[in-house]
């Protein structure tokens, strides 16, 4: 895990289809890597059973918890989504991606986002390896991880829209790949916006 931490990467993805067998290594990796990292899934949940390590991490960190996720990782009570995820970043030095119906992207010195696209449909598994993904690439290109976030959020939700009402594909039958192969025509609009 040493040599892996020491790796010249620009930012890691961490947690898709990870498992948690090496709950150690991910605590490690998280704990210690000088990079930004992406955090989902299994890694999240490996995560929820040592937050404190996110108090010390020695570079940004964003997680992207559905709400399930959410609730190992924080017990809001009765708390809105928007509270949830203000009260989290208070706690924490962290960027959040609060996953469902209007993504919540939050960082403690930054107003909370809310994003417009989607669907139902993306509540499918495999969804959020997507959205890792992109906000990963997105960092890697240098923006930081509450824009990685924001614009990932925004441009899958949108392939997910562009899945339905141009090819054909339904809320019940979309799946993650439907959401890949349209997020170069979500990215053009992001740059060239139809009016």
């Amino acid at each position: 895990m040493k040599d892996l931490i020491e790796q010249p990467v620009d930012v890691w993805a961490i947690g898709p289809g990870l498992g948690t067998d090496r709950a150690s290594d991910i605590l490690r990796m998280i704990d210690q890597s000088p990079r930004p990292m992406v955090i989902d899934a299994d890694a999240i949940n490996v995560l929820s059973e040592r937050l404190d390590i996110l108090k010390r991490a020695p570079a940004p960190r964003l997680l992207t918890p559905h709400p399930g996720e959410m609730k190992r990782l924080v017990d809001s009570g009765r708390m809105s989504r928007a509270g949830i995820v203000r009260n989290f970043c208070e706690q924490y030095p962290v960027t959040l991606l609060l996953k469902g119906s209007r993504t919540i992207v939050a960082e403690r010195t930054k107003p909370l986002s809310y994003n417009s696209t989607g669907n139902p449909g993306m509540a499918t598994g495999g969804m959020g390896d997507v959205l890792t993904g992109v906000c990963a690439g997105l960092a890697g290109r240098g923006l930081s991880l509450y824009d990685a976030g924001r614009i990932g959020a925004w441009a899958c939700g949108r392939a997910a829209e562009i899945s339905i009402f141009n090819t054909g594909a339904s809320e019940e039958s979309l799946l993650p790949r439907d959401v890949l192969a349209n997020l170069g025509k979500a990215f053009n609009e992001l740059r060239e916006p139809i009016v």
